[in-house]
Parts: structure tokens; sequence; C-alpha cells
């Protein structure tokens, strides 16, 4: 095509009087180019009763949550500070939910090929099950039943309602940031 008989590049037609101002004004979402701003008449409130049904991720509430979940451990293994095995156990399930994700660290603690001289093992798994456990809303996960059903929980969400997995793999992504740092806060200084 000859340069004659394309169309121009740059129609051209009447130009409004203030050209910056409407092209700043074709850049604005619909709501800031009224000039009333739109408030939302129905916010909505975090209650009780919407925080631990929501699979919504609540900031806020992680760092407490978080802070209880080290509670429960400590309580559960019977140790008034976390030991140098047990960081390392909840900074590895930390850096495994951000590589694998959370079926593979529910997987994990399933494993049937493990070897029974296994240290690592040994003080990974509780560590994980509780934490992943209380995340998910069972009471620990310590046994190898509840180690399973947490397991089929995850992998059922994840066929069934793929959205609800991806909330709850977020929130165990900012709740190990804060289990972290409760398990640093909790070691006992060397």
């Amino acid at each position: 095509m000859s340069k004659k008989n394309r169309p121009p590049q740059f129609p051209q037609g009447p130009k409004p009087a203030n050209i910056s101002e409407s092209t700043a004004q074709e850049k604005l979402p619909n709501a800031q180019r009224n000039s009333h701003p739109v408030v939302n008449q129905n916010p909505v409130i975090p209650s009780p009763q919407n925080l631990g049904n929501s699979s919504a991720v609540q900031p806020e509430q992680m760092s407490l949550t978080a802070h209880q979940h080290i509670q429960e451990y400590l309580k559960a293994a019977t140790k008034a500070n976390i030991e140098k095995e047990d960081l390392n156990a909840v900074l590895r399930l930390s850096q495994h939910l951000r590589v694998f994700g959370l079926l593979s660290a529910v997987g994990y603690l399933n494993q049937s090929n493990s070897q029974e001289n296994n240290e690592t093992r040994k003080r990974t798994v509780p560590v994980w099950g509780l934490l992943l456990g209380q995340m998910l809303g069972t009471t620990n996960a310590s046994n190898a039943l509840e180690r399973r059903e947490l397991m089929e929980t995850v992998a059922t969400m994840a066929r069934q309602n793929p959205a609800e997995y991806m909330a709850t793999w977020r929130k165990s992504l900012i709740l190990a940031e804060q289990w972290n740092f409760w398990a640093r806060a909790y070691t006992k200084g060397e």
C-alpha cells in the first residue's frame, strides 16, 4: 500500500478546547471522572463471626493467628522455648510453601517412603503438622490418620474449588512469614 492511499495515523477531527484535560480524563477510571466520588454504602466490617469463615486473607489478623499457632505448638510439645531444630522446621515450611505450594507441604507430611532414622523428618513433621493443621482449622494433625485427612481436605479443595485453594495458599504464605517471626521470638538465646 502506498503512502498516499493509507489512512492517516492520527485522525483529523474536531479537537477539544483543552487537549491535556481530555486526555487526563480518559485515563481516569469511571468513578473518578464524575465530580462526585462513589462511596461504598455497605462496607464489610470484620466481625468474629465472619473472620474465621472467610477464605479472604486478613493481614491485620495474621500476626495474632501465627502467634497463637506457635503457642499451640509449644503447648503440644510441652516446651517453654522453640529449639533450633524446631526453628529450622518452621523456616523450611515457609520455604516449601513459597516454592512448592500448600498441597505439596501437606503431601510431605504423608510420605510413606520416609526413612525411620531421618532426624530432619522427625523434627519437621510435628511442627508442620501442627502449624498447617491449625491454619486449616483442624486440631493438631499429629498422627498419621489426621495428616491423611488434612492432605485429602487440601487436595479436594484444590480440585473442586481452585479459588479457595489459591486464597488459602496466599494465607499460608502470609502466615509463614509470621510463623518465622514468632518462632524466632520464642527461640532460646544461645
